[in-house]
């Protein structure tokens, strides 16, 4: 099967890629928008359909690992549908996210109604999956994935720039507010759901859907916990709604505002204090347990227990070259 992943270069797509790579079905391609050393990588604007269409010509197979801004996300999505349909690529993979469910609480099965109190990213994600939806009433194949938090080595988002809060003493034991269910998913079980989504069987007009998360993920609380004392961030603090509330919207929004300017200087080694999200506040109390029956029995993934994933995520973050705390972090970001 000829395989061209789109979002090669980040996290998940690259890991894609590697694992593609190494079985002995596929022959893949990765795609992004910046041109690699490598014969089978693509230079591609994601958002540009004509480029697609010429990108896409002769693969079997795309899976859809952009990530971005919204005009990425779902301009991007609806660029791809627009190729594929040109191109007779049969069948897209494409990665979304558990954003699409807003502020849904208690076990969420794939069938239960998305949003409607989304932000950016879950609007963006819902209009890329309508995209979807209308490739496969257009004669396409199309299957979809919703991981919740993606961890493991490489993951920035869960495990770099949380390890970094920890040491900085920004983030430990948060009570009640750290209370909500972690959705954690390793990385490469992630990777593997989308290579048995490329080879699943699939009916006419039929678009499965796919919760992905670990089902011995803990809760919140307990992943700062665990991580701290994997990476020897203790003891751990405990830290108040408050502090969190002064962090996110005191320091995150300056930190934000220098991070858009040094990469306009293009002063890009220059490393800032990882700014705080306010949207993490909520979804870290955020009582939301994915369902994943249907990705284990009918899809078929095999999970990693949370204590290998946790090895695995500590140990690229202690690596030296994982990404170390910013000199400034304490004075700069500590309530």
């Amino acid at each position: 099967m000829k395989i061209l992943v789109l979002g090669a270069s980040g996290h998940i797509g690259a890991r894609l890629l590697e694992m593609l790579r190494a079985a002995p079905w596929a022959e893949a391609t990765g795609a992004s928008r910046r041109m690699r050393n490598d014969t089978h990588w693509l230079e591609i604007d994601s958002r540009d359909p004509r480029e697609l269409a010429q990108a896409l010509k002769g693969f079997d197979a795309v899976v859809n690992c952009v990530a971005g801004g919204a005009a990425s996300i779902a301009g991007g999505a609806r660029a791809l549908v627009q190729a594929a349909l040109q191109t007779d690529c049969r069948r897209i993979v494409h990665l979304s996210t558990m954003s699409v469910y807003g502020g849904a609480e208690g076990s969420v099965r794939e069938d239960a109604p998305l949003g409607p109190n989304l932000g950016w990213y879950g609007k963006a994600k819902c209009e890329a999956e309508a995209a979807m939806r209308d490739f496969v009433q257009h004669g396409g194949e199309a299957v979809l994935l919703r991981p919740g938090c993606v961890f493991g080595p490489g993951s920035q988002l869960w495990v770099g720039r949380i390890g970094r809060w920890l040491r900085a003493g920004r983030l430990g034991d948060l009570g009640i507010a750290g209370d909500g269910w972690a959705n954690l998913v390793h990385v490469d079980d992630v990777c593997q759901a989308l290579l048995l989504a490329l080879q699943l069987p699939l009916a006419a007009g039929d678009m499965p859907v796919f919760n992905l998360a670990a089902p011995d993920s803990p809760r919140w609380n307990d992943y700062f916990v665990d991580l701290a004392l994997e990476i020897k961030a203790t003891p751990v603090r405990r830290i108040s709604r408050r502090q969190l509330q002064l962090d996110a919207w005191l320091c995150g929004p300056p930190l934000k505002a220098a991070e858009r300017a040094l990469k306009l200087l293009g002063h890009h080694s220059i490393k800032l204090p990882d700014a705080l999200p306010p949207g993490l506040l909520g979804l870290w109390s955020q009582h939301i347990h994915l369902d994943v029956q249907a990705a284990t029995g009918q899809l078929g993934v095999r999970w990693t227990p949370y204590t290998d994933a946790m090895r695995d995520s500590a140990l690229w973050f202690n690596a030296p070259a994982a990404a170390g705390q910013p000199a400034l972090e304490k004075m700069i970001c500590t309530p």
